[in-house]
Parts: C-alpha cells; structure tokens; sequence
C-alpha cells in the first residue's frame, strides 16, 4: 500500500460513520416488517411514519459531524442520484395536473420519504461496506424470524384447523401473501451471501433461515417471487463458477440448492393436505401456471393497457401522482367484476408513466437500466473481489425488485421500499473517489438540517395520512355497508377527515362514506350534501348513485329513483348486485327495452343464465309478446344450452301457451281440440298438475268419467292444487259413476279445503240419502208386515212350510227384521225344532222393539224342552219383569 492510499483509509475512517450506528439503523428498518397495525388499515402507513422519522433522527445524527462527509462528493458526481433528484421533482410536478391533489399529496409524502432514507443510507454505508456480512446476519435474522412465524403454523397444524384457510391467511405484517412473498424474496440474496462466507452455528442459522424463507414463499403460491428465485440463483452459481470450478465451490453450490430442495417437499406435502385444485395444487402446477393465458396475467395485461391510454391522453404532466387507483376505474368499468378496482397498474413503470408523465417514466426505467449497467460492468471488471461481491449482492437485489416493479408496486411498500433504498447507496457507495475530498462542515451542516427539515415535513405528513388510515379502519370495524348503525356516526366521519389522503386505500371518497352513515340515520339532506362532494373525488364506482335512489326511493320519488339505479348500473355494467337492483327496478316499472337493454349490456361482459332468467321473467310479468319472449329465452338457451333454469322457463312458457289454447278451444265447444292442446303440455311435463286437471275437465264435459277420474288422481299425485277445485269435480266423476263412497270422501277434501260448493254439495247428498233411506225403510216394513201376515195366515190353515217361506223372505228383506226372526222361532218350536227355535229367538232379541215379555217366555219354554232348566229359568223372569202373565206360573212350577 502507497503513502497516498494510507493517507486516504486513514481519513476515511476518522470521518466514517461507527458501525454501531450503521448496524442499529439497519436493525431499525428490518423491524418495520414486525410492526403492528396501530389501528390503521393499512401497515404501511405507520410504516412510512416510521422511516420518516428514522430520516429525521438520523438528520440530527448528521448534524453532530459524526459521519463521514465524503458521501456528498460522490452525491454531487453520481448521475444516478441526478436521475433519482429529477424523478422526485418531476412527481412533485405532476401535482399541477392533477383532479385529485390531496392524492398527489399522500403519494409524494412516501416518495420522498423512500429519497431521504437513500440519501441517509448513502452517507451512512460511505467506507461501512466491511460491515456487508454482519448486515447479512442481521438480514438473516430478519428473515427467519419473519418466515417462521408463518411457518409455524404448518410445522404445528393446530387440531380442526383447515389448511386452505391457513394458506390464504398469510401475509405478516407486509399487508397481503404476494408482498409477504416478496418481501422474503429480497432477502434471500443476503442470506446466500452468508452462507457461502460464514462456517459453523451461523452457516448453519443462515441454511435454516434459507430453508424457513423458501418454504414460505412456496407456501404462498406467488409466481413473481419464483421467477426472482431462479434468477438469483443463477445469477449467483455463475458468479461462483466464474470464480474457479473448484470441489469447495461445488459443495458451497449444493448447500445453496439442499434447502430450497427440502422447502420443495415439505411444501409439496402441504399442498397435498390442503386439497386444493387451483393456486395450492402443487409447486409444479403453480409453476406451470406461469403464462400469458393465465387468469392474473390477463388482468394485469388489461391494466397495463389502460395505463397507456392514460399516459396517451396525458403525455406530458400525467394524470397525477397516485391518481391511477381513482383515474383508472373508467378504464376498468367493463373488465372489472363488481366493485372490484385495480388500484394499482401492477407494474411500477406504467404506473408512473400514466400518472406522472412519459418523460418521467422513461427516467424511472432509466433509473434501473444504469443500476444495471453500473454494476454488471463492477462485476465484469472488478475493482476488486470486494466491489465485485457488492456488485453481484446490487444486482441481485435490483433483479428481485426490479422483476417486482414490473407485474407488481413495490414502490408504495415500506418492506421493499428501504431495500430499493439500499440499491441504491450500494450502487453508489460501491465507487472509487479520485481524490481526497476537502471537508466542508457547513455544507455537510446545511444538507443535514435540509433532511431534518423535510423529514419533519415528510413526518408530519405521514402523521396525518396515518389518521386517514385509522379513520378507515374504524368504518371498516362499523361495517357500514352491510350493518344498518355502528359506533361512529355521519358527523363523526365528517369531523374525523383528514386534510388529506381525501379516498381509502379502496379508492372510494370519505365522503362517500359519510353519506352512507347519513342515510343509515336517514339525514337525507346531508347524505346528499356528502355525496355531491364525494361525487367530485371518486363518482366512477356507482355506489353514490345507487345509495341516491334509496334517498329517492325513500322520499317517495319513484322517477328518480328509477333514473339514479340506471345511472349506477351503466357506470359499473359488470356490478351484479347493481345490475340486480337497476333491472327489478325496470321490471317494477314494465319498462321492457330498459329490461333488454341492461341484461344485453352485462350479458356482454359476464354472461351469467341467471341474469336471463330474471330478464325474462321481468319480461313476463311487464307482459311482454309471447314469441319475442320465447325468442329472448331461446337466445339464453343458445348461450348456455345446459341451464336447467333457462329450460323449466321455456317449458313453463309453453305449457301455459298450450293451456290457454286449448282452454280457448273449450270457450268454442272445441273439445277434441282442446285436448289436443293439453295433451301437448303434457308431453313437456308430464307431473304438471294444472295440465293434468285441465285434462281432467275436459274429459268430464266430454262425459267420459273414468278418464276423468285418472286425470285428476293424477294431478293430486303432485302439490300444488290447494283450493279444493281437483278434489270437488273427482267426486262430481265418482257421483256420475255412481260411487257414493269415494265422491263423498273427495267432497270431503274438498269442503276441508274451503271449496265453497263442496259442503252445499254434501249437505244436498246426505238429505237426499236419509229421504231415500226412510222411503225403502217404510217400504220394506209393509212388505215385511205383509210376508209375515201371510206366514201366519199358512200356519192357520196347516200349510207349515208355506209359512216359514213367507218368514224367511221377510228375513231376507231386512236381516234385523225382529218380528221376521220371532215368527221363525215360533215355528220351530211348533215344528218340535227347540234348538233352531233358540237361535232364531236369541237373534230377535238382539235388536230393540219386543217389549212385552213373549218372546223370552217361549224362549224359556225351548230350553225346558232342551232341559236347560237354568236358561229357562233366565228367560222366565226376564218374561216376568216386562209382565207376562203366563211366566209366573211356569216360574213356580219350574224354578223353585
């Protein structure tokens, strides 16, 4: 080493910073990924306070002369931070043409924070790069502790737990699994550095940290992060090999790959367990979903193309810092499903291409095309191994988040933020001096106080878009949208608006949600006031108007109602549920074209069969040509031919046309027709109730009863005929056939279903059959009276058996005829019969009428004959209590 070169280390380290500071700061930035929420909705708000007040301690810090002052020499030569200098102002700029300021605000608040923590970092790293491996174990640390907190929950699956659940949960404290991907991502270049410089216990922490990392971004199914994986390591083992294909590089090689191959199986049977079909199938299967045709890159590809439009309609100034999540929602209205919005373009140099200009665009492209070079030529001729190293650790990093920056916006998250920060003074720090540079105190001293400054700035900036972030927070725990009240009110909202970000993180206008807590408490004239205003701010999504026609609904102005649900519906076309409201709204007015209209224009972009059957029923009930209306539901069937809902319409149609029909044909006497007609309904539905009572009538008038019989026992097979009609003409059909039993029980059904006709029926039926019953009774009494007269008469004269005839045919006419049965008795024991007396006599005095004692007294008299003296002696005083005089004294003779 020369005199020069002493001279030159020697300054440097009585001007450079101490690594304890250098250390503590970058412990400091890696801690954000462990921060908690602070009530906010979003993680990075708190987050960029955080760093804006890391710039201004560390400004301080400056102030004191306890750093190196060298750095400003090479900020002051470094073409890369002139670029970076122009792109900050140029955002700043944009703020002239921006609709929404309050956005190009909150966007260049965090901007500026990310340029001030470069700033910072560059002065701080300035002589500090023999402290890259100490920063790798740190980084290390950082990442392991922040993978296994996620991976501790598939290492311990807790009991009942579901594993698909567990997957869609990740995210840590990065906001969402993809950045959680990506934040672990950007780490893995430290850790492989690491693991190819250190021996022992921290190798070994260093190859667990690699495997926990891996594990977790398998686990998270994100495809960017797997391209940045295999880019990396490339990019690394070729370092490796350029260096020598010697056994220790190979070994170092195969202790790079060995955890990234267990994660692979461990995650694989995760996977397995989860028993998904899609994003968790398998790592291969992701993998191989990494295409164009892919559902994710086709909407990214949408958002990249309406960035350009944006940036074509606006080439020089943009539309505005953070006005893409408003700006680009018109763009979106039919790609984008419901109230979904992209919020971002997904690609970093598109976003600040539409929002901030081409011109500007294009510097922040350049801005990685000059990190690139500068560094790959460090890596193809190297300084030194040292710069060389650096260089390669540079570029791993920008791959990572460069590839991020273009299908994702790492830009806006503090996670990714600082390590752009950290390319960036690498990039810089990582460069030869020429010369000693003079120490200038009081410029170091004014450049200090200049970050100091706009750190308080950038602080007290970052404080208030944290408030906005917890004020969002607070609506999202109220839940306004689904709960009728929470526990803020209209005017708390109002009070509690920031000055500035004036939209959530959603997009949607605070005073938009204002106006909902208005007419949840039905202050209809605030609600309105607010979402005027709203209206200004955010008035793409549809909401505002589709909460003004409820305001209208409400008040009773049904016109304009009607209008603002159509306005809501043709801001957002592919909205369902605003679509759902803005057709039952033209149904309820019969408003036929409107009804067409709608479902065409969201058939267009989300052909769904439901939205057809709505149409068409609102159709139906607006009452709509019956052939067009046929027409229009057959144009459903062609689109989704296998709709089951589609086709019991179309049936449905047609059964009721072929009803009518032949119900007509009946008006004209046209029977044959008629049942044609029927016939051809039932054909399409053979259990359709009404056919098959309309069936039943018609075979009723034609007087063919048993057909009508089956037809209606046919349609009571299913439910649906509730009104007693089917069961009061089936027993019209059995009273025809003269089947009294099963009419009156279907007259029954039918009285018990409140036809009105069936009970005046049955009360007719059941008089007529007690006349009727009382006649034949009346009749068969004189024609017995006369039989058994005539039996007497023949017993007079000694014709015996001429006598019992006349009896028996009087027994034949009424089974329960007493006199016919006592006559009978007499008979036989005239005869000398006793026996067959007995039985006959036992039988007349079953039924009431034979009161004066006869019959039991010779009943007695045939059971002396029989020698039943016991019997006998029954019958006698039974004879005796009802007062026969002959008793007694066959009493005392026989029964003493």
């Amino acid at each position: 080493m020369n005199a020069i070169d002493k001279i030159l280390n020697e300054t440097k380290r009585k001007q450079s910073t101490s690594s304890f500071t250098v250390l503590t700061v970058i412990i400091s930035l890696l801690a954000i990924d462990f921060f908690p929420y602070f009530k906010s909705l979003e993680i990075i708000n708190p987050q960029f306070l955080y760093l804006s007040l890391i710039n201004m301690l560390l400004g301080f810090y400056f102030y004191s002369d306890k750093t190196s002052i060298t750095a400003l020499a090479i900020l002051k030569k470094s073409f890369l931070f002139k670029l970076y200098l122009a792109f900050v102002f140029l955002c700043g700029i944009s703020l002239f043409a921006a609709k929404n300021t309050s956005l190009v605000y909150t966007k260049f608040t965090e901007i500026v924070i990310v340029f001030c923590l470069f700033i910072n970092l560059t002065i701080l790293l300035k002589d500090k790069l023999d402290l890259l491996y100490k920063i790798a174990i740190i980084v290390g640390i950082s990442a392991f502790l922040q993978a296994w907190l996620q991976l501790c929950n598939f290492i311990i699956i807790p009991r009942h737990a579901s594993i698909i659940n567990l997957l869609h949960a990740m995210k840590g404290n990065t906001g969402n699994i993809n950045i959680l991907a990506a934040s672990l991502t950007i780490k893995v270049p430290f850790l492989l550095l690491g693991i190819t410089y250190y021996d022992g216990y921290k190798k070994w922490f260093l190859l667990v940290a690699l495997f926990s990392v891996s594990a977790v971004i398998f686990l998270t199914g994100a495809r960017t992060p797997l391209i940045n994986l295999f880019l990396i390591y490339t990019v690394y083992i070729i370092y490796l090999l350029k260096g020598s294909l010697s056994k220790s590089n190979f070994t170092r090689i195969i202790y790079l790959i060995i955890p990234v191959l267990i994660a692979v199986l461990f995650v694989n049977s995760i996977f397995e367990k989860s028993k998904d079909k899609e994003r968790y199938a398998s790592l291969e299967n992701r993998v191989s979903q990494i295409n164009a045709d892919d559902a994710s890159s086709k909407a990214r590809l949408t958002f990249w193309g309406n960035a350009i439009k944006m940036s074509e309609k606006n080439p020089i100034f943009g539309i505005g810092l953070g006005n893409y999540q408003v700006e680009s929602i018109p763009y979106e209205r039919t790609t984008s499903n419901d109230s979904t919005v992209s919020l971002h373009a997904h690609n970093d140099f598109l976003e600040i291409l539409a929002e901030t200009g081409i011109f500007n665009g294009l510097i922040y492209l350049s801005i990685f095309i000059y990190l690139l070079i500068i560094n790959l030529k460090k890596i193809i001729k190297p300084n030194s191994n040292e710069k060389q190293l650096i260089a390669i650790l540079t570029l791993m990093l920008l791959i990572v988040y460069g590839i991020d920056s273009f299908f994702n916006f790492p830009m806006y998250r503090p996670t990714m933020a600082i390590f752009f920060s950290l390319i960036l003074a690498f990039s810089l720090v990582n460069t030869e001096i020429d010369q000693i540079v003079p120490s200038n105190k009081i410029l170091f001293k004014i450049i200090a106080s200049i970050i100091i400054i706009i750190s308080l700035l950038t602080s007290y900036s970052a404080f208030i878009i944290y408030k906005a972030s917890n004020l969002e927070y607070l609506i999202a725990s109220d839940d306004i949208n689904m709960n009728t009240k929470g526990v803020l009110s209209g005017d708390e909202v109002v009070n509690k608006m920031p000055a500035y970000p004036n939209t959530l993180s959603s997009s949607e206008s605070f005073f938009e949600y204002a106006g909902i807590y208005y007419v949840r408490e039905k202050n209809y004239e605030k609600a309105l006031n607010c979402f005027s205003k709203a209206s200004k701010i955010n008035g793409y999504a549809g909401r505002i108007e589709f909460y003004k026609q409820i305001i209208s609904k409400q008040k009773g102005n049904i016109d304009s109602a009607y209008i603002y649900s159509k306005q809501a519906f043709y801001l957002r076309p592919r909205n369902y549920d605003i679509f759902n409201n803005a057709i039952k709204f033209a149904i309820s007015q019969r408003d036929t074209l409107e009804i067409i209209k709608q479902n065409k224009l969201f058939s267009q972009y989300r052909p769904m069969p439901q939205t057809w059957d709505i149409a068409a029923r609102g159709l139906q009930y607006s009452g709509y040509n019956y052939r067009n209306l046929v027409k229009f539901i057959d144009e459903g069937l062609r689109k989704f031919p296998k709709d089951s809902i589609l086709t019991t319409q179309k049936n449905e149609l047609l059964i009721t046309s072929y009803l009518i029909g032949g119900q007509n044909f009946e008006n004209k006497s046209d029977l044959k027709n008629a049942l044609q007609s029927y016939e051809k309904a039932l054909k399409i539905d053979p259990r359709n109730v009404y056919v098959s009572q309309n069936i039943g009538f018609n075979y009723l008038k034609q007087g063919q009863n048993r057909k009508a019989i089956n037809a209606f026992l046919e349609a009571l097979k299913s439910p649906g005929l509730n009104g007693g009609k089917t069961e009061f003409f089936l027993g019209i059909c059995y009273l025809k056939e003269n089947d009294k039993a099963n009419a009156l029980k279907y007259l029954n059904l039918a009285k018990e279903k409140n036809y009105s006709v069936a009970k005046q029926l049955m009360s007719k039926i059941q008089n007529t059959d007690a006349e009727e019953a009382a006649f034949k009774k009346r009749k068969n009494d004189l024609l017995i009276a006369d039989l058994i007269t005539e039996g007497q008469k023949f017993e007079e004269q000694k014709k015996m058996d001429e006598a019992l005839e006349s009896y028996q045919k009087a027994l034949k006419i009424d089974p329960k005829s007493i006199y016919a049965a006592q006559n009978i008795g007499f008979y036989y024991l005239k005869v000398g019969q006793s026996k067959k007396a007995i039985s006959y006599l036992l039988n007349a005095l079953k039924y009431p009428g034979l009161n004066g004692g006869k019959t039991e007294y010779f009943l007695a008299i045939c059971y002396l004959q029989e020698n039943d003296n016991s019997n006998a002696c029954k019958y006698l005083h039974i004879s005796q209590s009802k007062s026969y005089r002959d008793a007694q004294a066959l009493i005392a003779n026989k029964c003493n």
